[in-house]
């Protein structure tokens, strides 16, 4: 990388740390979905219908757990 891109990178960087101060210089990568997986009130204002989806692919593997080890445990 040279030199001068270099430090229009870390100007950028700066500025973005000095306007807002909780986020990293730099973005890291997956950062919003991390978010939307720790954070169940942005989840549901951003994408309403997702924890309700969570939710209901938990109950469905849940219930395929169940019968599996129902299987497993029944005699041949």
């Amino acid at each position: 990388m040279n030199v001068r891109l270099r430090g229009v990178l870390a100007a950028a960087a700066r500025r973005r740390a000095a306007t807002h101060p909780h986020a990293s210089p730099l973005p890291a990568p997956f950062a919003e979905r991390v978010r939307i997986e720790a954070d169940p009130a942005y989840r549901d204002r951003h994408f309403p219908g997702l924890g309700a989806a969570i939710a209901q692919r938990g109950h469905w593997r849940s219930g395929e757990v169940d019968a599996l080890v129902r299987r497993l445990r029944s005699p041949p």
